[in-house]
């Protein structure tokens, strides 16, 4: 009473994609990666341009007190 797995049959024999799907599933990759590269670009300078502002801030602070 041994019941076939019916995942080991998927992709074989292997079939070609479509064009068409094989094209949208790239765009849709690259549009991904954009937006994932984007962010951490964006949120890296962020931090970067936070950080730099307060350690300036802070040693025109201790400028002014020193004069």
């Amino acid at each position: 009473m041994e019941r076939e797995n019916p995942f080991k049959k998927l992709g074989y024999p292997p079939k070609e994609v479509p064009k068409e799907l094989k094209g949208k599933v790239m765009e849709d990759i690259a549009l991904l990666k954009f937006i994932m590269e984007s962010a951490s670009l964006f949120s890296a300078n962020y931090t970067h341009a936070l950080e730099s502002f307060f350690k300036k801030r802070k040693k025109q602070k201790k400028d002014t007190n020193n004069h």
